[in-house]
């Protein structure tokens, strides 16, 4: 499988927020989130703590992909989310990388809307091409462990600032056992 993989000196950069930080319990995040973007079809959200707190509160995003683990350890249970989305899409990224099939799902998902990505693997990174590929003025939310989440929305600046860091991953492959 062709993967771009996480230089180590950018993970620093890549746990900085670089747009609105919001911090504070699960429910009072999801709803400022929800309050900021107005439109939950135009919100792309990454993580599992951030989908299904997103969608307890009543907001079905755009997009929300999940891998079933939140700092490493088994969190959310993927039957009770699968039930608020139209369309469950199966993506493998490997940890610390951006795989060719995650671009491949999130360019589909542009066009698509109420679409579950279960990730196998990690999807940490995959916030990155949404900002290069999600129309702009959409949303994508993603959580910063111990911290809260980051809410960006697709503009110029954030497509440049996502392509400007995957510039520096590096081409990799990795065979795969099916």
């Amino acid at each position: 499988m062709k993967v771009f993989r996480l230089p180590d000196d950018l993970r620093v950069e890549l746990r900085r927020g670089i747009g609105l930080v919001i911090r504070g319990d699960y429910r009072s995040v999801a709803l400022s989130v929800i309050k900021v973007v107005g439109d939950c079809s135009r919100l792309w959200a990454v993580g599992d703590i951030v989908c299904s707190s997103i969608v307890d509160v009543g907001c079905v995003p755009k997009v929300c992909v999940v891998d079933g683990r939140t700092l490493r350890e088994v969190s959310i249970d993927y039957e009770r989310l699968k039930k608020f989305f139209s369309e469950v899409v199966r993506v493998k990224n490997p940890p610390g990388c951006v795989s060719e099939d995650a671009l491949r799902v999130i360019k589909y998902c542009v066009s698509r809307s109420n679409v579950l990505v279960l990730v196998d693997g990690e999807e940490d990174l995959i916030g990155l091409l949404v900002l290069m590929f999600a129309d702009f003025g959409d949303y994508l939310v993603y959580g910063l462990p111990s911290i809260g989440v980051d809410v960006v929305k697709v503009s110029e600046g954030s497509r440049g600032w996502a392509l400007e860091m995957t510039s520096s991953f590096k081409e990799d492959y990795i065979i795969q056992n099916q």
